[in-house]
């Protein structure tokens, strides 16, 4: 199949589950179903038939309105599905069709999710870490089982034996625990919390789906996004130097960037540092 059909078939699923993504990210901060009942208009309820739910195409459409009471229609709607479309398309053409790539793109579409919920409500669900923590554990046994990847064989104190631990299971260890750490620290030392319960969940999932090391660069994006866009708040008036900034979106954005380039990043800095070939 020529790359750039692939691509647009992805695109296609791509936009279909950003669809769903808007369903999720309307009803998790509000503990509603994300099944039941179906697709409804947020302003007058109706329920919504198949031809208002087609991805971007309803919404141009319907000029942006509700169908049947008229309501505006949020632009998220329609950059939810038209983000979540395009990075399945990258994702593929990236990874190509493999088990990479759909472990990803499901990782993606939570983290897709995560950042618009977060952002609005400063909460991260934690259907969507379990979720991508699931993710992360099934493409580390699948890779385990066609030998694609290797575990981490961790030496048993008092022996010569070697534990072998799969890298999914030691980096949701290693990255959760690294970001408890900041949330105990902040707390006894700053007295005011560092990082929420969201965001250790958070990091554990990135660290099931991206291992150890690539997980650390994401986390350093992160902070690095953080501290320019808090700085820029700051110096525009909306915030001060006390006001928090969610966290999830950075972790998302750092995530998403560490899935393309977090090893090439990472190999990089081995090399400028003399610690790589």
């Amino acid at each position: 199949m020529p790359e750039w059909l692939g691509a647009a078939i992805a695109f296609i699923y791509g936009t279909v589950v950003g669809s769903f993504l808007n369903v999720c990210i309307w009803r998790m901060p509000r503990d509603e179903s994300i099944i039941r009942p179906g697709s409804r208009c947020p302003s007058c309820k109706t329920l919504l038939r198949a031809w208002d739910l087609v991805p971007l195409v309803s919404f141009l459409i319907q000029n942006r309105r509700c169908r049947y009471c008229g309501e505006p229609i949020s632009w998220r709607y329609f950059l939810v599905e038209l983000l979540t479309g395009g990075y399945f398309a990258v994702t593929y053409i990236w990874f190509g069709y493999s088990v990479n790539f759909f472990a990803h793109a499901l990782f993606g579409a939570a983290l897709i999710a995560v950042f618009f919920i977060d952002l609005e409500h400063w909460i991260i669900p934690d259907q969507l870490s379990l979720f991508g923590i699931v993710v992360g554990l099934v493409h580390d046994g699948i890779e385990l089982a066609i030998g694609g990847r290797q575990p981490y064989r961790i030496p048993i104190p008092g022996t010569d034996l070697l534990l072998p631990v799969p890298q999914s299971i030691a980096a949701i260890v290693i990255c959760g625990g690294f970001f408890m750490a900041i949330a105990v620290i902040s707390y006894y030392v700053f007295k005011k919390e560092g990082m929420g319960g969201g965001d250790i969940k958070l990091a554990a999932a990135i660290g099931a789906n991206l291992g150890i090391w690539p997980s650390m660069v994401s986390f350093l994006i992160a902070v690095a996004l953080g501290s320019l866009i808090g700085i820029g708040l700051v110096l525009a008036g909306k915030k001060t130097r006390k006001d928090y900034v969610p966290f999830g979106p950075m972790m998302v954005a750092g995530a998403i960037i560490a899935i393309f380039f977090g090893q090439r990043i990472l190999d990089s800095y081995l090399v400028f540092s003399g610690l790589g070939n």
